[in-house]
């Protein structure tokens, strides 16, 4: 697999392009297919995920754009971002949420295009949690779930150097398929864009709060909160500390829905 070579021209897929950053014009079906193609072919994707408060961080932060523009697929996982773009009037079949798309593989979408487990590797979160993760995930494939988690590391809390010893990783992600990241959204994204020539597995996201929902340290909301764009209030509830980050992102998605008009 060459590591290096560089995502395909945002001009050979369709886009949709919000405030600034891509989104590909897909559903969560099509984004299986795609990341199940990649793991066939053993192909690298990155894929980003941008919600409302990547959109937010990357007006603020040009580095973080750049990550979320050199992913080879971005996803509206928001309901805001679908919003966003009916209003333009270039709307998005539906909301992609990152979380949905790993629970599609989790119970076996795709297989038909990968025929074989879906290996993971689960890095950051807090200690014990993506161990945790892991755990559940190979009780489940040892029933014949398609999903096996082939490792799981907690560097700490540090910087993108410090994080990035990778032989470990290495170790066990040659018969990996999808590499999950879950620190911090701008420090996960940095550290993939500072990794990812070196990881050798074909799938790398950031994934955020999928190793806690893998876990059980939190509960996703129901489907009828995720429909109506209330995900933000449960996560509120499972999780209080996001609050603030929520009430400045709301603000923030104010003021783009005001300039858009």
């Amino acid at each position: 697999m060459n590591n290096t070579a560089p995502p395909p021209p945002h001009d050979a897929r369709p886009l949709v392009h919000i405030a600034g950053l891509p989104f590909d014009v897909v559903d969560t079906a099509g984004a299986v297919s795609r990341l199940c193609q990649a793991m066939r072919d053993r192909r690298r994707l990155f894929l980003s995920t941008p919600n409302l408060n990547f959109l937010m961080t990357a007006q603020r932060d040009p580095a973080f754009k750049e990550s979320v523009l050199r992913s080879d697929m971005s996803v509206a996982d928001g309901m805001p971002i679908v919003w966003l773009a009916r209003h333009q009037g270039t709307p998005l079949p539906e909301r992609v949420a990152g979380a949905s798309v790993f629970e599609a593989l989790r119970r076996g979408d795709g297989q038909a295009v990968l025929q074989r487990p879906v290996r993971v590797f689960f890095f950051g979160g807090p200690t014990g949690v993506a161990d945790k993760a892991c755990s559940v995930l190979n009780v489940e494939h040892a029933a014949g779930g398609p999903m096996q988690c082939v490792g799981a590391l907690c560097p700490g809390f540090g910087s993108v150097a410090d994080m990035s010893t990778l032989q470990c990783c290495n170790r066990s992600m040659p018969v990996g398929r999808i590499f999950c990241g879950s620190p911090g959204r701008s420090q996960g994204q940095a550290w993939i864009m500072h990794n990812l020539a070196q990881l050798q597995v074909p799938v790398v996201s950031h994934l955020g709060a999928v190793v806690n929902f893998v876990a059980g340290q939190v509960g996703r909301a129901p489907l009828w909160m995720q429909r109506l764009g209330l995900e933000w209030l449960w996560r509120i509830k499972e999780e209080p500390t996001l609050f603030k980050r929520y009430r400045r992102d709301g603000w923030g998605f104010l003021g783009l829905w005001w300039r858009n008009i």
